[in-house]
């Protein structure tokens, strides 16, 4: 202990000795160490992270393939359930201690109103057993029971997060009513501190028991299907549940498949087709968040940053070799005087992991700040701080950064003879040519590694660019959107389009306000309407494409939107619920089904059947994005709201000249007035919506040119350092040089040509890598190719300019060098 002691006084005081070189390498081991616990914190929580519960590792969710014909479900077949096959397998006790089912009150989140203010939360209703089978306990309160669920009690459980946030911890919220959509419900406890739920990738803010009533429903959808729900036809509720100790996933499917098998069946319209496959239920653990397709990209941005701390310990080995061998005098006499090398090896090994320590502790503050930014952009809603696994990850990651670039140079350091560093000057100081060309190598390996970064850099951030510059078919600047759901008091369609045609009269009038329309999916937020086209009668089932998407949407849509209308006409207010029934196509759907033929007057049909409704074409316009930026132009139908059936929450766009988020203080007050249950449902600008449907194309293009520029900047610094060394070493060589006439010009080139010659080496290895690296990143390209010239050319020059730059200062250092001088110099 005593020895360890004085290691790391003798470290500390050497290490203090040179504060630029210890400052350099603590802070580039911070930064390579800090981004990748930062990247790998995010990536802990969205894949890898268990639910906050007990014994976590024995929940999974429940999914599915296939989905008996005669039934619906609400837009991701392989999540949802119908309540038959929530309650048979729910008695499947020799596999489940216990089932859950969740489902939420509206898929933007649903109206909860304290007092005065109206807000829009995320709410689930959920099987009695809920927070007993998880084992979720009650901060305050209790939660719920099975008479709950089959009563439907009307309490609400709040998270921990929203009792914060809503009633700052305040007990007596306790038997205090709040009002979800209108409907009175008691505060009966708040969960537990940790627990967000488990609707994936949701933070939910409360819970209710599964309700049986048409103004309270999943997924706020519409009374009709809240009575399917109950007779089996609505696949809507999500499952998790716990199994048994010692029942393992295949054993639980073996004996599910069946009962599961049977109960799918129940209520479904018709009889059985013999030749349709039956369902198939399987598991997915209940890791994670389940983040919306994250994990892919977070893989690929860990291999990025993994990139980055491999330049970044290669830039500190370097520095190290360069420190270690200036330190040859010291080390030999040392030596002489009776140090072992052993010893001499211990003490060097103490002063490497002092850097490593510092390092290490300075990327875990780095990651503790940039991780939460990290969550931030990518807009997770959930806590990323670093936990037990990220600090284990970050100390394994110390570890081998301590042995990557500790254990090389210090091997070197010890195979000093003693005496022979006492006799070493420098006129014959770095002849060894195998050291040279090994720092070489090492160079141009940092080199074809950054080459990797600037190539996936540039392509995702040309990605990015396309995204933000790309045609949507539609001019969103001064376009305002919101939804409002209709009031408690609507009890029927044409309640609701009344309702929704007074609110429209009233916002078209306001101040400000071009033009107003709505729809029912609202454009750029990833949900839409899809079903098998229908043309005169005849199903496109079969063919290639088949299917279309479709919307409802209001009058003067198209020219609220500026979306070019090529033949026929708009939606007017006169395509009334009693008015003959029309629709509007696009130039994809009159491709794909009416090709060379004129579209108008050609019916279509959402549904199959001869009492099916028919929509008469009244109008071509042009293609425009529906669900995304990112979206392939595909066969659109729309069809005017009061014509179609279920109408439900609509979004609003307004026009307007100026900044269309001034309006918002406006159209709240006209809303508030037509119920005090009914607040804006995600307003924000349209261009904003379409931009959040590329928020992770936005985070991973700023990470990678993040990474690509810090990769340049510590290959610049280690080009830099190491050519700097290397002309100090050769300072009598050059004077020689200079003695026998060559002139300063010529010593300038020849330093320079000497790292370009490296660099050109380093980018030979490293095209092939970032043509690799490139052609992993295609899912994620927009608009360019992983072969795209442009970007690999740009790569190619920034490497070659950094190592010009990096050469610069050395070569003109070397080119002042004074012959009588350097002739002198020892």
């Amino acid at each position: 202990m005593g020895t360890l002691l004085q290691d790391l006084r003798y470290g500390t005081r050497m290490l203090a000795k040179s504060p630029g070189f210890t400052a350099v390498a603590i802070l580039t081991l911070a930064l390579g160490m800090g981004a990748n616990t930062a990247i790998f914190s995010v990536m802990n929580t969205v894949m890898l992270r268990f639910l906050p519960v007990p014994d976590p590792e024995r929940l999974v969710y429940l999914r599915l393939e296939g989905r008996p014909s005669g039934t619906w479900e609400t837009g991701d077949d392989s999540q949802t359930f119908n309540l038959p096959s929530f309650e048979q397998l729910r008695n499947q006790r020799q596999v489940f201690t216990d089932l859950m089912a969740f489902a939420p009150l509206g898929v933007s989140g649903v109206t909860v109103r304290f007092g005065d203010e109206p807000a829009v939360l995320n709410g689930d209703m959920v099987s009695g057993n809920f927070f007993s089978g998880l084992g979720v306990r009650p901060a305050r309160g209790r939660t719920f029971t099975l008479e709950d669920e089959t009563q439907h009690t009307q309490v609400a459980v709040l998270s921990f997060a929203y009792w914060t946030r809503r009633f700052a911890r305040d007990p007596s919220v306790l038997g205090k009513t709040l009002y979800v959509r209108g409907i009175p419900f008691t505060v009966a406890g708040v969960a537990e501190r940790d627990f967000w739920g488990v609707e994936p990738g949701t933070r939910t803010d409360l819970w209710v028991p599964l309700q049986n009533r048409p103004d309270l429903t999943a997924w706020g959808n519409s009374a009709e299907d809240n009575r399917a729900l109950w007779s089996g036809l609505w696949w809507s509720l999500m499952m998790v549940g716990r199994l048994r100790p010692g029942v393992t996933r295949a054993q639980a499917l073996a004996q599910l498949t069946p009962v599961f098998q049977r109960a799918a069946y129940a209520g479904s319209i018709g009889t059985r087709d013999p030749n349709e496959r039956p369902p198939q239920i399987y598991f997915t653990s209940a890791r994670g968040i389940e983040g919306g397709g994250k994990d892919e990209g977070l893989m690929k941005l860990m291999a990025m940053v993994g990139l980055v701390l491999v330049i970044a310990c290669v830039n500190v080995a370097m520095l190290l070799v360069a420190r270690n061998t200036a330190r040859q005098r010291e080390f030999s006499l040392r030596m002489a005087l009776g140090a072992g090398r052993g010893r001499l090896f211990r003490q060097l090994l103490t002063e490497s992991l002092l850097l490593v320590a510092g390092g290490a502790a300075l990327g875990w503050i780095f990651a503790r700040w940039s991780s939460d930014m990290l969550a931030r952009w990518s807009r997770l809603d959930f806590s990323v701080t670093p936990d037990g696994t990220v600090l284990f990850f970050t100390l394994a990651i110390s570890l081998l950064a301590a042995l990557a670039f500790g254990l090389a140079p210090l091997l070197h350091a010890v195979r000093v003879p003693p005496g022979l560093a006492l006799k070493t000057s420098a006129a014959t100081a770095g002849r060894d040519r195998s050291k040279v060309r090994a720092g070489q190598v090492v160079v141009a390996l940092q080199m074809a590694l950054c080459l990797v970064l600037l190539v996936s850099a540039g392509l995702l951030a040309r990605t990015l660019r396309n995204l933000e510059m790309a045609d949507l078919g539609l001019q969103t600047s001064g376009l305002l959107v919101f939804g409002v759901t209709p009031p408690q008091s609507v009890h029927s369609d044409q309640e609701a389009i009344q309702f929704f045609q007074s609110l429209t009269d009233r916002l078209r009038v306001l101040p400000g306000v071009e033009s107003a329309t709505l729809m029912q999916n609202r454009i750029g937020g990833g949900w839409s309407n899809n079903t098998h086209a229908i043309v005169d009668g005849v199903s496109m089932k079969g063919r290639k494409p088949s299917s279309m998407r479709w919307n409802a949407v209001g009058p003067d849509y198209f020219h609220v939107l500026e979306t070019p209308i090529l033949m026929g006409r708009d939606f007017t207010d006169a395509d009334a619920a009693t008015a003959p029934k029309v629709a509007i196509i696009n130039q994809t759907f009159a491709k794909s089904f009416l090709p060379d033929r004129n579209p108008l007057g050609h019916a279509i049909a959402i549904q199959e059947g001869p009492k099916a409704p028919q929509y008469s074409v009244v109008g071509l316009v042009a293609d425009s994005r529906y669900t995304s930026v990112r979206e392939n132009p595909v066969p659109m139908a729309y069809f005017p709201h009061t014509q179609v059936e279920g109408v439900e929450t609509m979004h609003f766009e307004l026009r307007s000249q100026g900044n269309p988020l001034a309006l918002l203080p406006e159209v709240r007050r006209v809303v508030h007035d037509f119920g005090p249950d009914l607040p804006l449902l995600q307003p924000m600008a349209q261009q904003e919506q379409f931009n959040q449907s590329f928020s992770q194309e936005r985070l991973f293009a700023r990470l990678s040119v993040f990474f690509g520029l810090l990769a340049a900047l510590l290959v610049g610094t280690g080009l830099y350092g190491t050519l700097a060394y290397k002309v100090g070493r050769r300072t009598a060589e050059i004077g020689v040089r200079m003695a026998l006439g060559a002139q300063r010009r010529q010593v300038l080139w020849m330093v320079l040509l000497e790292n370009l010659y490296l660099s050109v080496a380093g980018l030979l290895v490293g095209l092939p890598l970032a043509i690799v690296g490139a052609r992993a990143l295609r899912s994620i390209l927009f608009g360019v190719g992983f072969l795209d010239p442009l970007t690999i050319a740009g790569a190619l020059g920034a490497i070659i300019l950094v190592t010009l730059g990096a050469s610069y200062l050395p070569a003109r250092r070397a080119a002042k060098i004074d012959p009588m001088v350097a002739l002198r110099y020892e």
